[in-house]
């Protein structure tokens, strides 16, 4: 049926049959049928113009509102017309809704949207005129539970309404609950609703109600289609051979800087071009067909048009996976999405898993493998990366050098043909190299599947995630830029805190964030001790902590009695605990060994070390390195500084201890991952002890 909005009356008539309380109404067509309804309803009364054509009723005077006599009621049914005539004579009246005026409460609102990446969602805040302005709302992809419901509720700035604010008693927050999953419910259920928006609905200190319902219905869009469900043989990620087709000696060409990249590979590479013998030394072949051996990966670097008959000829051959960096597919337009998914189509009928196309390629710092045509090649260490834009690859590989910053693995996920967010997370999964994930996501294709794939991960190795698009520029950009529609920010930040995703702003939170959790694992929970020789840092971390969610627990008085017997007497006797400019390494030392042996009072600890005479930044930091191989507790060393402290941060970086230099990046890091529940709850916690630190002291 073609999309259209409920009028007042359906849309009572549809959420009374949900169970969710509405006001007493009637649908009234003359002015004594209104009186004889207000009578039967009981005053004061509002009503309100009932026409499909007329959505804002305000705007053409179609509401009037403390209607309390026989009189008024008739007199607002005549002025409700002549100003539906007057404002609106295109539209067809078909009739005037008299209900009863609620008292006043808490106004909230519930809302729900069909988003084109992830299906349905859920909205949740307070409502009433200032609801763009305060835009405080929470959000829920569906379906989902009503212990989620109660969270989503009580996550709003708001919820201090409901609880109970400066003497005012609380509202009834279960009723509210109740509503929320029972519109929930229907708008599951039923295909037909598209949209709808409950604002306001009135919470009481008892009971509930909707007093204004806009809801649209229609054909429910089909969407795009799944992605092919077939897993993926993690083996296909360890090749042993690799083709390079459309490799050349024109330094200008991307075949040529694959090629070149791939010269440090330890197994087979085979040169692919019908107009040369060699590269680097190294045999070519004219096809894919005339490689002797057999060939794991095939990295396709020939004009889109040619692609298809490659493909051909790698499925002969048996390729396992093509990595296509060709551009020139569903980016493009119609055209190119037609030769995309005849490029699919070649490629399922053999067999062959692709890469893309139109990506940059895919790093294995382990294996020595760099088939992308990015002239730097990261380093290897246990943070996969998985990229929906190639541009940010380079910018991030180079910035890692820089920072002794290593991967486990580093793909490109181009145009998602076929291999998806979902089959590269899947791999990271079982990867004995990574510890955690980071993922940069412009569009998400298949919402729904990502999230029950992302959060299975998630619940094994951290994931966490930069989604851009957050302006409407960003979206533009976004859109443009994978040639589809990017669904929208909020709705995925939600979706991945609900998967148990973390979700940040910039990049180098991410990677810091990344390389935290690689480290160190899930926290326990958010009670936090913080150890520094610097009381200005004392404060600052204080202040930090309260802004990002993160608990400075009470020390208990066993540990201060330790404390005191080394401690100078002018301590600050406090958590953050100040143990003075004057302290070295071993009054660190003591202080991590009463810590060590009261590990039940804290969850995280942040060691915060600042450039003195007295200390030395190495011993120092090999102190912070057995503190954290004695506990199974997080440990987030904070040596700030410049060069001074370079010994002690080669130290930890060794031992994959993350040193944060700005204190305030630290806290911002724990308590995004506090900030995501499921990722607190997870089952994975920190690395094995004998594994976290294969160099260093301790």
């Amino acid at each position: 049926m073609p999309e259209r909005m409920l009028t007042e009356s359906e849309g009572y008539r549809l959420l009374g049959s949900c169970g969710i309380p509405v006001p007493p109404h009637h649908l009234a067509a003359s002015p004594g049928e209104a009186r004889a309804a207000a009578g039967r309803i009981g005053y004061p009364v509002v009503m309100k113009v009932v026409s499909p054509e007329i959505v804002h009723k305000s705007d053409v005077g179609g509401v009037i509102t403390g209607i309390e006599s026989p009189e008024g009621v008739e007199e607002a049914f005549r002025t409700i017309m002549q100003n539906a005539a007057s404002h609106a004579p295109e539209a067809t009246v078909t009739g005037i809704i008299v209900e009863r005026q609620m008292p006043p409460g808490l106004e909230v609102l519930v809302g729900g949207k069909t988003d084109p990446s992830f299906g349905k969602v859920i909205t949740f805040g307070l409502g009433g005129k200032l609801v763009e302005l305060l835009a405080d709302v929470s959000i829920r992809v569906l379906p989902t539970t009503e212990d989620e419901i109660r969270t989503m509720v009580r996550e709003i700035e708001g919820y201090r309404l409901i609880r109970g604010y400066r003497g005012e008693p609380p509202k009834d927050e279960e009723a509210l609950v109740r509503l929320i999953a029972a519109m929930a419910r229907a708008f599951v259920e039923d295909p037909r609703i598209l949209e709808f928006d409950l604002n306001p609905v009135i919470v009481y200190e008892q009971g509930v109600s909707v007093v204004d319902a806009r809801i649209i219905v229609g054909d429910a869009a089909t969407g795009a289609a799944a992605r092919l469900r077939v897993g993926v043989p993690p083996d296909i990620f360890y090749p042993e051979s690799i083709a390079v087709i459309g490799a050349s000696a024109n330094p200008k060409k991307v075949g040529y800087s694959v090629l070149r990249n791939l010269l440090s590979f330890s197994g087979s590479v085979y040169p692919v071009n019908p107009s040369h013998d060699e590269f680097f030394g190294r045999k070519a072949y004219p096809s894919v067909l005339e490689i002797p051996g057999p060939v794991d990966w095939a990295v396709v670097a020939v004009p889109a048009h040619l692609v298809p008959g490659v493909m051909e000829e790698c499925g002969k051959k048996g390729v396992r996976l093509a990595i296509i960096v060709t551009a020139g597919f569903r980016e493009t337009g119609e055209d190119g999405a037609a030769l995309e998914e005849a490029v699919v189509a070649i490629a399922r009928r053999h067999g062959i898993r692709v890469v893309g196309p139109n990506c940059l390629g895919v790093m294995m710092p382990h294996m020595g493998i760099n088939a992308t045509f990015d002239p730097v090649s990261p380093r290897a260490g246990d943070v996969a990366f998985i990229s929906q834009s190639g541009a940010i690859i380079t910018t991030v590989v180079d910035w890692s050098l820089t920072e002794e910053f290593g991967f486990s693995t580093v793909i490109s996920v181009g145009n998602q043909a076929d291999l998806g967010f979902e089959h590269y997370l899947r791999f990271a999964e079982q990867d004995e190299m990574t510890r955690s994930i980071t993922l940069y996501v412009e569009e998400i294709q298949d919402g729904r599947g990502f999230m029950q794939i992302v959060g299975d991960v998630a619940r094994n190795k951290p994931v966490v995630a930069v989604k851009s698009g957050s302006s409407r520029k960003g979206k533009a950009a976004a859109s443009s830029h994978t040639g589809s529609l990017a669904g929208s920010y909020d709705v995925y930040v939600a979706a991945f805190r609900q998967a148990g995703v973390i979700p940040v702003r910039s990049l180098r939170d991410a990677f810091n964030l990344a390389e935290l959790l690689a480290s160190e694992g899930y926290p326990q929970g958010k009670r936090a001790i913080a150890v520094t020789s610097a009381g200005g840092f004392a404060v600052l971390a204080s202040d930090y902590a309260e802004a990002y969610g993160v608990d400075m627990v009470d020390l208990p008085d066993d540990v201060l009695r330790e404390l005191n017997a080394f401690l100078p007497p002018f301590w600050n006797h406090a958590n953050p605990m100040d143990i003075l400019g004057d302290a070295d390494a071993a009054r660190f030392a003591a202080l991590f060994d009463v810590l060590i042996r009261h590990q039940e009072f804290w969850d995280i600890a942040f060691v915060i070390a600042v450039p003195t005479t007295l200390v030395d930044p190495a011993h120092v930091a090999n102190e912070i390195v057995r503190f954290s191989r004695n506990t199974e507790k997080m440990v987030v060393g904070c040596m700030l500084g410049g060069d001074s402290m370079r010994s002690g941060l080669r130290i930890l970086r060794g031992c994959r201890i993350p040193n944060f230099e700005e204190l305030e990046d630290a806290f911002k890091a724990v308590g995004s991952v506090l900030s995501v529940p499921k990722a607190r709850g997870a089952g994975q916690r920190r690395p094995p002890r004998d594994d976290r630190c294969p160099g260093g002291e301790g």
